[in-house]
């Protein structure tokens, strides 16, 4: 896989993190849940990280291959925050590719 590949892989990676924030928020909504959790102080700050951690451990995967960057030697838990740290540091990048992309490509 080449560094575009990756780079590719971590901008869709970002990607899935919105669509699944959005549908934990809309489940946590309708169950009444989502304005209480927003209010614990240090859970509803970071709630995008924690959702990102989640959704790699789900996934079980890690990213970062490409770059010879193993997280199997973590411990397991340790590997999935490290990968969805590095996932939620791309949201920037991929509203960044995204508006690349809807303004076609104009320098």
């Amino acid at each position: 896989m080449g560094f575009w590949a990756a780079f590719g892989q971590l901008v869709l990676l970002a990607i899935l993190l919105g669509a699944v924030t959005t549908v934990i928020d809309s489940v946590l909504g309708v169950v009444g849940l989502g304005a209480m959790i927003k209010k614990i102080p240090v859970v509803g700050s970071n709630w995008t990280l924690i959702v990102s951690i989640l959704m790699m451990a789900v996934l079980d995967f890690s990213p970062l291959t490409y770059w010879g960057i193993t997280l199997d030697g973590w411990g397991g838990w340790m590997g999935y925050v490290g990968s969805g740290a590095i996932v939620y540091g791309m949201v920037p990048m991929k509203d960044a590719v995204i508006s690349m992309i809807s303004k076609g490509f104009r320098m």
